[in-house]
């Protein structure tokens, strides 16, 4: 039933009046706001402010700090403190709190004085081991991740990995010039004048040697795809290479030094010469993606402009004003204009591909794309394929979609010089309707900054026991002051970040051994870092108390920290000269061969693997890399020996495949008395001088010297450590079998579930295993007397 009303004209018995006197209605309601406020200000309840929040925003520390109170209610809760009497003396801050930087850039660069840092190293810091190498502070592996999830994720998703401590060394010049000067460092491979690296398409990758013939390592190089004149080369160099590949380019082309640009910021060193060339130092940064999900990390992540406006054409603006921005002189020429059109076409296709080994080997793609802050995902989130075929057909890529204006130092400047920083970009969110990271898609286009890169596609291993492109990826090259934006972008794509551990990881997984990251026996830098090595694994071992340390000399293992290849070449071949062999059509007929008797097919190889005992063909002091892979049980490590079988042992092997191997006799330590007696010797004496101490000091006599007692100490600890880890004599007879060569690097592999290694052997013994038609050899770890049998397969270093 519905309530009667109570005016008149509606039915009711109350006459309401047609007017209202506003003086009377105005002061009733002040006389309701003044007893309102009086209420408030006054209150007759005992709950203080605080305690009228609900339960689950109320904090201790309210009661003496105002700002953990929501703002609306600050001010009436610092009434009721002041009521309360005056606060206590505030805790006085922490040690670590008063000396913390008050200007955190002038700290960061003071810290950067002996190692560099990356322009991602601060998020790297938070969540890595840092390792210092080669002047940088770079990332070396997770603190929350092992080498399994990082092979997971480089198999069925995406890796990324900072590599900007690369040297990228820009050598301009005629191309006759540059080509004929770069001739004498070029042996095997494809010169640097090749006609498939010169268009500026590909990325080309050679072993880098000196002019004496000595090789240095692998280096990365492009040429400029636009140049008609002179022509410029980008030379990616590892930098522990650096100092020897610039000397060598220096003494190859006659350079002097000059002093950098004052204006730019962006080199570091140059050099001249009388004839054109000149060499420069550039800042850029480069990421390594790796995994099949890498095209579509990249595309989902980054946005190219819908259109960029161009300019006329005129004489005075033909140079790039670093006022204004670049792409609006850069593609007002028609050749630019084309360029972009079909860098669209291909960027449109790269979304498409299943794998990045659909793009064509070592190709190049120059991109201008949108910074990508303003393509955020809310959330990180996993990208997925956004192609629904299953096809691995390689597209077609123009060549001209390799110009990029990236190549411009003038461009390069001003991308560098109009970085928004995200402040500003916050700015211009909370300006909009709807303020939000989810709105950024509508932003004009015209105010986000346009940003060059260069797209460098890597191709994966082709061995027959790996999955089709495994370990493939695109490298992206990003001007300076870039890294930080990019990296975010694909890190909120779930790309997982890896370190230099890792990454060995995984180019052990994939047997491509023709990078830069490897570093072989005839190299500079292979010696110094073995002796590094060496050093570091030599304190390990004694800090271990003398009952917990291997007895080496008992195992019959000469050089337990290093590989002795000098020593163990002369004692095979009576020449000490350390060379690996990388003449690929040596490596392909031995390949064949070995492969041929896993196969048993004997005779289908036997004339070729013939020809190979000719000195003429191969010299038999080379060092052959190869791979080892144990049969049974087992697991190979790094400086592992790797010898010669009996007759008698490939009998049991052939008899019963699951033989174990056979097992080393233990040696006589002849010094492991000597040890002891001097150790028990060391201990009377500081026994001694610690009694003749007590007695200085009762007496009051002066007391004994410590410089004595610690000059007795350090020569007893360099005296011990000369008896334990004797120095090596012999390496070829030191134990049962024969030792012809060293496992480099070995352990379990993810890929092929079994366990191998891969090192150098000796080219002579590899050449007697040829003739008894055997590829089977023996394999023992340094802390093991036992062998295990373990199947010798050749690794071509440029598959």
């Amino acid at each position: 039933m519905d309530k009667p009303q109570f005016d008149e004209l509606l039915g009711g018995s109350v006459s309401l009046p047609r007017d209202v006197e506003i003086n009377k209605l105005a002061a009733a309601r002040a006389n309701e706001i003044a007893a309102m406020t009086y209420a408030i200000e006054n209150p007759q309840q005992t709950k203080l402010i605080f305690q009228r929040l609900p339960i689950h925003m109320r904090r201790r520390v309210m009661s003496h700090n105002a700002k953990r109170m929501p703002r609306r209610l600050r001010e009436a809760h610092k009434t009721q403190m002041e009521k309360s009497g005056k606060p206590g003396v505030p805790k006085r801050p922490s040690r670590k709190y008063r000396r913390r930087p008050h200007n955190l850039l002038s700290e960061y660069k003071r810290r950067q004085r002996k190692n560099l840092w990356l322009e991602t190293h601060i998020w790297h810091a938070k969540r890595f081991h840092m390792t210092e190498k080669w002047g940088f502070k770079i990332a070396h592996f997770s603190n929350d991740k092992a080498s399994r999830s990082s092979y997971r994720t480089v198999k069925g998703h995406c890796t990324i990995q900072d590599i900007s401590y690369y040297n990228c060394l820009e050598l301009k010049g005629p191309e006759d010039v540059l080509v004929t000067a770069l001739k004498v460092h070029c042996k095997y491979e494809k010169s640097f004048g090749a006609n498939a690296y010169k268009k500026g398409d590909r990325e080309g990758s050679l072993t880098f040697y000196r002019s004496n013939g000595c090789p240095v390592g692998v280096i990365n190089f492009m040429w400029r795809p636009d140049c008609l004149s002179d022509k410029t080369m980008w030379m990616w160099v590892y930098p522990s290479l650096i100092k020897d590949v610039l000397d060598e380019l220096v003494s190859s082309f006659n350079l002097t030094e000059v002093s950098p640009i004052a204006e730019s910021s962006l080199s570091t060193k140059s050099f001249v010469n009388a004839t054109g060339c000149s060499l420069e130092f550039l800042t850029l940064n480069r990421f390594r993606l790796r995994g099949p999900m890498a095209p579509t990390v990249i595309t989902d992540a980054l946005r190219c402009p819908l259109k960029l406006n161009q300019v006329p054409s005129s004489p005075e603006n033909m140079e790039v004003d670093i006022v204004q921005p670049w792409h609006k002189l850069w593609y007002q020429e028609l050749s630019h204009q084309k360029s972009i059109d079909k860098q669209k076409d291909c960027f449109n296709k790269l979304k498409k591909l299943n794998s990045p080994n659909q793009f064509p080997r070592h190709g190049i793609l120059g991109l201008t794309v949108l910074d990508p802050r303003f393509f955020f995902p809310p959330k990180r989130t996993k990208v997925e394929f956004k192609s629904s075929t299953q096809s691995y057909e390689v597209i077609d890529v123009d060549p001209s979609s390799a110009v990029s204006p990236l190549w411009e130092s003038s461009v390069r400047e001003n991308v560098k010089n109009n970085f928004k920083s995200t402040e500003q970009i916050n700015k211009l969110r909370s300006g909009n309707l709807v303020p939000g990271v989810e709105n950024d898609e509508g932003f004009n286009q015209d105010i986000i900054t346009k940003v060059p890169i260069i797209l460098v596609q890597h191709p994966g291993t082709e061995a027959d026991n790996k999955s089709i492109g495994f370990h493939s990826g695109i490298d992206i090259i990003l001007p300076a002051g870039w890294a930080l934006p990019f990296w975010l972008s694909f890190i909120y794509r779930c790309a997982r970040p890896i370190g230099l551990r890792e990454h060995q990881s995984a180019i052990f997984e994939s047997m491509m051994l023709n990078q830069p990251d490897i570093n072989h026996p005839d190299t500079p830098e292979y010696n110094r870092e073995a002796e590094e090595t060496r050093i570091k694994l030599k304190k390990k071992y004694f800090r271990y108390p003398p009952n917990r340390r291997v007895n080496f000399t008992k195992l019959s293992i000469s050089s337990p920290f290093n590989c002795e290849w000098r020593m163990l070449i002369k004692e095979w071949t009576d020449t000490d000269n350390v060379q690996v062999l990388r003449d690929p059509k040596i490596i392909d007929a031995l390949s064949q061969a070995f492969n041929s008797f896993t196969r048993k097919k004997h005779k289908r190889f036997l004339s070729l693997s013939l020809n190979l005992h000719d000195s003429t063909v191969l010299d038999k002091s080379y060092l052959v890399t190869v791979k080892v892979t144990v049969e049974t049980k087992g697991k190979p490590n790094n400086f592992a020996i790797i010898c010669l079988p009996t007759e008698g042992d490939l009998k049991k092997f052939n008899e019963d495949r699951k033989w174990g191997g056979p097992i080393e006799t233990k040696r006589i330590d002849k010094l492991e008395a000597k040890r002891k007696a001097l150790r028990i010797k060391h201990k009377l004496l500081l026994k001694s001088e610690r009694r003749k101490r007590i007695l200085a000091r009762k007496t009051g006599q002066p007391p004994v010297l410590k410089a004595f007692l610690e000059a007795k100490k350090i020569e007893q600890r360099k005296f011990m450590d000369e008896l334990y880890l004797q120095q090596c004599t012999t390496v070829r007879k030191s134990c049962d079998r024969e030792v012809i060569g060293y496992v480099a690097q070995g352990g379990f592999s993810f890929s092929e579930c079994s366990c191998f290694g891969w090192g150098y052997v000796v080219a002579l013994p590899l050449l007697e295993l040829l003739k008894m038609k055997n590829n089977m050899v023996l394999v023992r770890n340094i802390q093991t007397r036992q062998y295990r049998c373990a199947r010798l397969d050749i690794v071509n270093l440029y598959s």
